[in-house]
């Protein structure tokens, strides 16, 4: 009888995680604040032999809150135990579903998973580890801004009239299809042979206005004093606000923050662009910054001002607006007549120079204001 229990131990030790799959889907990739994601585990047994005690860890991220169920600590930073104990039968697949709502921006781990299989007789255990990873990363809050805090450079306004006068070849905004009396120079070859008809290539107008973002992710005065989260929480959703007006006002928009993304970058820098996916582009950078400290941005925008195209608008969101960076404001604002400077400042009501105050308009927002309840953004412009 021993030898027996002892073969069939054997045996199941050898074969118990053979032939099993596991995979998780998600109901979206992409959500934004309060939406319901959920996300299916999916255990697949492809052999004759039943695993009687079947227990899933997954590990989550700390910010996954499943209703009904306690995520256990561990060991790894910023995560935690998902478990989830099961039998599996033989040719069988077993599918568990689970919703969550996404409270904060960024992203919704899940993975590795870990499987343990026990035997029959409870005596051994086997596990098998799956690296795949998975998760859904949540864009910040766009909610409307009551004000233009840009308004028109142009008398007659900064939108695109209906045909353009003048084009810039340099700017290729898409394709049509060919119209007669289209100039043979403006045929997109390329389009034409992927469609099989006559594609005309369309130039953005060399007026279009153009707007660099520059968020400033430091809260306080001095590094030594940490981070404020919701502070800079309250910024971000600021910063996705003002980018989706001015894209909607036809602005090309370049986002520029002074956060690291893990893994990616130690800086946000994205060019001024007013292409169909900028927007989402922008909110993605938004969700995966994370609350570490980066060059400070006067630095930054000292080296990007330099390579923004002539005339564009600058708009600074920052929780500090310190004496160097009003100094270097007024600087720009009398050494480049071509560029216009917006200050937005989050946070306590700064104490603003007078010479500043006459030469950038200055908005500012307070901390009455909680980023996950705002409907809209009322600015109050500093006079």
């Amino acid at each position: 009888a021993i030898a027996l229990v002892a073969l069939a131990l054997r045996l199941w030790w050898d074969f118990a995680l053979v032939a099993i799959t596991y995979s998780r889907h998600f109901s979206t990739r992409r959500a934004f604040h309060g939406d319901e994601v959920t996300v299916t585990l999916e255990t697949v047994n492809l052999k004759p032999l039943p695993v009687t005690r079947l227990e899933v860890a997954e590990y989550v991220t700390d910010n996954v809150e499943i209703p009904g169920r306690t995520l256990d600590r561990t060991e790894i930073p910023n995560r935690r135990l998902f478990r989830t104990l099961f039998s599996l039968g033989f040719y069988e697949r077993v599918d568990y579903r689970y919703t969550f709502r996404t409270h904060r921006r960024g992203w919704y781990r899940f993975g590795p998973a870990v499987l343990t299989a026990t035997d029959p007789f409870g005596l051994v255990r086997k596990k098998r580890r799956f690296e795949d990873l998975g998760g859904v990363l949540t864009y910040p809050r766009v909610v409307p801004v009551t004000q233009v805090i840009v308004p028109a450079r142009q008398p007659y306004g900064d939108f695109k009239p209906p045909q353009a006068l003048m084009e810039d070849p340099m700017r290729i905004a898409g394709v049509r299809q060919y119209e007669p009396g289209d100039s043979p120079r403006r045929i997109h070859w390329r389009a034409t042979a992927r469609t099989g008809e006559l594609q005309t290539r369309v130039s953005e107008p060399s007026a279009t206005p153009i707007a660099a973002v520059f968020l400033d992710t430091i809260t306080f005065s001095h590094l030594w004093e940490g981070q404020q989260s919701d502070l800079l929480e309250l910024a971000v959703v600021v910063t996705s606000s003002i980018c989706a007006q001015l894209l909607e006002g036809r602005y090309q928009v370049g986002l520029y923050a002074n956060a690291p993304i893990p893994d990616v970058s130690r800086s946000v820098r994205t060019p001024p662009n007013r292409r169909p996916g900028q927007l989402t582009h922008i909110l993605e950078r938004l969700a995966m910054i994370a609350p570490a400290f980066g060059a400070r941005i006067e630095q930054m925008m000292t080296e990007e001002i330099p390579r923004l195209p002539w005339g564009a608008t600058l708009v600074v969101v920052t929780c500090r607006v310190t004496p160097t960076m009003q100094r270097m404001l007024i600087r720009l604002a009398r050494t480049t007549g071509n560029q216009r400077v917006v200050l937005v400042a989050i946070g306590d009501r700064p104490e603003v120079l007078p010479d500043l105050r006459r030469r950038v308009p200055v908005y500012h927002l307070g901390t009455k204001e909680k980023w996950d309840e705002i409907e809209r953004i009322t600015l109050d412009s500093i006079l």
